[in-house]
This record gives structure tokens, sequence and C-alpha cells, in this order.
């Protein structure tokens, strides 16, 4: 590459560059917060909700025909997978995504087999930046 004698136009671009770089480093700093809430939700007749964000959350535990569990999650933000608390440690990705009348959607997790035959099954999921318990 050949040295180019620095112009003032150069120099301005240069420095407005760095400006905008310097200000968006500051601000990311000076904004971030690490404040993961833990909030619990406990399944009672099949459903519990919980409100993050101003936005209500839905979760509803539903059999299906061959006698397997869904796990359908209402929500306007996208939740993360399903992770089991326990051994051996269990995560479930969404399947499929409904699309309702207003924001919501409906992500679908399908579950274990195992998951009915005890009440001591925890379950996290990750929404937005809070981090869902849920007990069985």
């Amino acid at each position: 590459m050949a040295a180019e004698k620095l112009t003032t136009g150069r120099l301005v671009q240069i420095l407005v560059v760095m400006t905008v770089l310097v200000t968006a480093f500051i601000w990311r700093t000076v904004d971030y917060s690490d404040t993961q809430q833990t909030l619990k939700c406990s399944v009672v007749a099949g459903s519990c909700s919980v409100s993050i964000n101003g936005e209500t959350v839905e979760i509803k535990v539903e059999n299906q025909a061959d006698n397997s569990l869904i796990m359908l999650v209402d929500s306007v933000y996208v939740p993360g997978e399903l992770q089991w608390v326990g051994q051996p440690e269990k995560v479930i990705t969404s399947h499929k995504i409904f699309e309702k009348e207003d924001r919501k959607r409906v992500y679908i997790y399908a579950l274990p087999a195992d998951v009915n035959s005890g009440s001591a099954h925890k379950w996290l999921l990750n929404i937005d930046r809070d981090q869902l318990e849920i007990n069985f």
C-alpha cells in the first residue's frame, strides 16, 4: 500500500469515525446492566404465568394423543433453550412457532416421557434477560 499524504478531509474523517466509536464504547459500558432475574413459575392445573418487563408470559403443559407432553410458551419475547436441572442434563429447543393475532407467539417444546413421573422436576428457560424457573 502506497503512503498517502494526510489531507484535511482524511483527518476529519478519521476523527469523526474515532469519535463515533469511542462514544459507542462509552455508552455501552455505562448502559450495561447484567441484572438477570430468576423468576419462578409453578405449573398448577397444567399452566402458569409470569410477568416479564410488563408482558405476561403464559406456560401451558398439554397431553398429546400419544401420551407425550408438550410445553407451550406464549410470549412476546423469544425464549431460549429449555434446560432440565438435574442429571442427566436435558436441553430442549423449541420446534414450532405459531403467530397469534396480537404480538405474541407460541413456542412449542416436546418434553421427555418421564416429566410427569414426579413433582420434583425443575426446568430453566431464558426469556429476554431473565431466567424463568418452571416447577412441575
